[in-house]
């Protein structure tokens, strides 16, 4: 009895013990070890390329801070996790394409309300925007009159861009039929025919081979490789100014994807991938994450390939400092890449 009657006294002295350190801790400025951060990344379509690298920091994130949990959950696009996060922006954050994040940040249509303290916590992978056929016929964007072109989910706000600047190469974009589709169903369309042309993101690397959506594999698979359309400067420029958006042109150079694969080098425009959290977030999360990001990003391509389109120097931010997080800018700072 005296035994048990000892470590119950000892245990309550124990938890008294660490009470009064608290107190005394916060009495002198400082707090006590902070609770585990738990962080959900709207990470977009299961399977995609935002997907993959989002579940892949997540796995680094618990070997190089394990305090910070995070987990990726599924959302349909980059607008839906925006819409998401900001119901709950002290613990959600998104992994989304930067064109969809400006929309949100300036309040245009589809977003009700300008979304200003979404914040860049670092970039994760760039994405090229590319339309491919296989109908030797369709060799312009000219050529797609009155045929039918796959533009991917519908909630997504990028298969809204892809239309706004395929439109504005046409002379007669009226007749373009548009129509949204996972990628698995364009992927069957392709390759029966139901659709004549289709997006297609290309995610660029350091050094060659550039990869894909992982659909381009079973395309090729099946059908051979598809030939590229040029998506001209004009066009991009144009669909910029319309939609007051900064759309950058980018080229998918000659060889890049496969041998001989492009045939030449593709005019095209560009889509950043990045995660992006509100004003919310907690200062040290957001620096906690961005340093494992940058710090450990060749280790994420150990959990999903799709995570070899990242490397230190495309992770820093280019956009102003005021689009940056203010713990990740914190990080970028402290690294001098600020």
């Amino acid at each position: 009895m005296d035994y048990f009657h000892n470590s119950n006294q000892e245990a309550t002295m124990a938890r008294i013990s660490f009470k009064s350190l608290a107190v005394c801790l916060l009495a002198l400025g400082l707090s006590t070890p902070a609770h585990a951060a738990d962080v959900e990344i709207q990470a977009g379509i299961f399977g995609g390329t935002l997907y993959q690298m989002s579940y892949a920091l997540t796995e680094v994130l618990k070997v190089h801070a394990p305090e910070t949990k995070a987990n990726a959950v599924e959302t349909n696009g980059t607008g839906m996790g925006i819409i998401k996060a900001s119901q709950a922006p002290e613990r959600r954050i998104v992994a989304g394409t930067l064109v969809p994040v400006m929309e949100a940040r300036a309040g245009v249509a589809p977003y009700k309300q300008a979304f200003t303290g979404l914040k860049l916590i670092g970039n994760m992978s760039e994405n090229i925007q590319t339309l491919i056929s296989f109908d030797p016929n369709i060799k312009t964007i000219e050529d797609l009159k009155g045929k039918r072109v796959g533009l991917g989910p519908k909630p997504t706000v990028l298969g809204h861009n892809h239309a706004s600047i395929i439109m504005a190469a046409s002379s007669d974009p009226k007749s373009i039929d548009f129509e949204y589709m996972n990628w698995g169903s364009m992927r069957d369309a392709m390759l029966d025919g139901s659709i004549d042309a289709m997006i297609l993101g290309v995610s660029s690397r350091q050094t060659p081979p550039w990869v894909p959506v992982s659909v381009y594999g079973e395309l090729i698979a099946s059908r051979g490789n598809p030939h590229y359309i040029d998506i001209p400067e004009e066009a991009v420029k144009k669909a910029s100014e319309a939609d007051k958006i900064a759309y950058e042109c980018k080229s998918v150079p000659a060889g890049s994807i496969g041998d001989n694969v492009p045939a030449k080098d593709i005019a095209s425009w560009r889509d950043l991938l990045g995660l992006y959290a509100f004003d919310e977030l907690d200062e040290q999360t957001a620096y906690t994450i961005a340093k494992v990001l940058y710090e450990n990003c060749e280790e994420m391509a150990t959990y999903s390939a799709a995570a070899k389109g990242i490397w230190p120097e495309l992770i820093v931010p280019t956009v102003p400092d005021d689009m940056i997080h203010p713990g990740a800018l914190r990080f970028y700072k402290e690294k001098g890449l600020r």
